[in-house]
Order: structure tokens, then sequence, then C-alpha cells
């Protein structure tokens, strides 16, 4: 097992261990994420075809990013990704370039006034398009 991977798991405990915090599972709550729902846990700085790769292979969205973040009040940011396909561009539609992290994602979101985009990630087959929701702070 590799040093990343090792982190990947010490991340996703982390997320289980915090909920069992009423706090958390408010904060998880008032976002309108509910027990059943698919979470993908992540490094803040995991390459975001990483995240989106496991999300196309791994899940089928929606789906809840659980970002890891000492700075955050419960220890995690969060997105909601949704699905979108491959339609033809549209005048929202953002691309990311193949550098881009996961916390930078979240970070260009948080400086939006609209928490929302739809978003091109890019991949060696096709160029699929999600929809992004960030969750509100709690």
């Amino acid at each position: 097992m590799t040093q990343r991977s090792r982190e990947a798991r010490a991340v996703a405990f982390e997320f289980a261990r915090r909920l069992r915090d009423p706090g958390f599972r408010r904060f998880l709550e008032t976002n309108k994420y509910s027990s059943g729902q698919t979470v993908v846990t992540a490094l803040d700085d995991e390459p975001l075809a990483e995240v989106f790769g496991r999300i196309m292979v791994e899940t089928s969205p929606p789906v809840v990013v659980a970002i890891r973040r000492e700075s955050a009040v419960h220890g995690f940011v969060c997105m909601t990704i949704g699905h979108v396909g491959v339609d033809p561009e549209s005048g929202d539609n953002e691309h990311v370039g193949p550098t881009a992290t996961i916390g930078m994602l979240y970070d260009a979101m948080a400086a939006r006034t609209s928490p929302r985009t739809v978003l091109t990630v890019p991949n060696d087959w096709d160029a699929p398009k999600f929809n992004v929701s960030l969750a509100v702070a709690g």
C-alpha cells in the first residue's frame, strides 16, 4: 500500500468517525445530505481528474465529495457532484486544467458569487460534464 493510499483511507475513516458528532451530522443535514447517499472522500491536494475518475468508475452521480480540510469548522468541506453527460458546449460550462486539484476547485467555487457550475473534466476518453454545488459552511 502506498503512502498516498494510506492517507486516502485515513480520510475516509476520519469522515466516518465524524459522523458520530451531532454537529457534523447537522452540517450534513443542513446541506440536504441524507443517509444512504454516496460519499467520496478526497485529500485537499488530490488531482481533480483522479477524484472525478473515481466518481465515474466507482459510483453513480449524484455524490457528495467530502474534502479533508483541517481549517474547516467540521474538518471537511463538501460539494455535490451530479453528472450532466457529454452534451454540446454551453455558455455556463467551465473547463479545468489537468493539474487542478479538488481543493483548488472548491476554493475557486467558494470565491464565486454562485456556488453552482457546470464543469468539464479532462480525461483520456471523453470530456464529461458535471454539475457541481458547494455545501454551505456550518
